[in-house]
């Protein structure tokens, strides 16, 4: 389709359309699109499936969507649910709520303040991930990876249990790494501060390493100095 003829999407209410080339998108109510979609942007509040791939530069959320392929956005935001049967690629990622992805999930900048899984590899130059329910990926790797628990008081009324309230990968490994209530096999960087509530099989740094007394660290391994 020629970039002149691109129309907008709009659905107000429930609707089912088919996918398409578009300029913008915007959902308010629930749709069901079936097939792939591209976009310059979709802005979705309400409830959404495409059944199919999403390709567009920019996806706002607020509300819960779905989407049976795969995502490749320059910029994610918004609030709510979302759940990739795939995999997701992105520039920049900023989400408040439930981030599900069945591939990988990868990104510059990265920032989740609720709950995330990924069944692939978890991959960002810049990682802050803020806990107010569980939280897994199977491997995680980048640059500059920062995990919490949120310092608001939501998460004691959703989580009745603080120990729910975790991040566990088998791997994570990056430059700088500080990780709170974190459960790994092995965990690899340069500078790495074990916090709170860690229980780590096996610590690999290479620049300085700070544990905190009520973490739990069964093996410490100074590596090389890494170029």
């Amino acid at each position: 389709m020629a970039e002149g003829t691109k129309q907008d999407l709009k659905v107000v209410g429930n609707s089912s359309c088919a996918g398409g080339q578009f300029r913008q998108v915007k959902i308010t109510g629930e749709c069901d699109i079936t097939g792939d979609v591209e976009c310059e942007r979709l802005a979705c509040t309400g409830d959404a499936t495409i059944r199919g791939n999403l390709q567009t530069d920019e996806l706002s959320l607020t509300g819960d969507i779905r989407i049976t392929g795969s995502v490749g956005a320059r910029k994610v935001s918004g609030t709510g649910d979302m759940v990739i049967d795939s995999g997701i690629c992105g520039e920049e990622i900023r989400f408040t709520g439930n981030l599900e992805v069945q591939g990988d999930c990868e990104s510059g900048s990265l920032e989740v303040r609720g709950g995330i899984y990924v069944q692939g590899l978890l991959s960002a130059e810049r990682l802050q991930l803020r806990m107010l329910g569980p939280c897994q990926a199977g491997e995680i790797g980048g640059g500059n990876l920062d995990v919490k628990r949120s310092k608001g008081m939501i998460w004691k009324n959703l989580f009745a249990q603080n120990s729910q309230v975790i991040l566990q990968a088998e791997l994570i490994e990056g430059d700088v790494l500080s990780l709170d209530y974190t459960k790994s096999g092995v965990v690899r960087g340069k500078d790495v501060v074990i916090g709170p509530g860690c229980e780590i099989e096996r610590v690999e740094y290479w620049g300085k390493l700070e544990v905190h007394p009520e973490a739990i660290v069964k093996e410490r391994i100074r590596l090389n100095d890494r170029v």
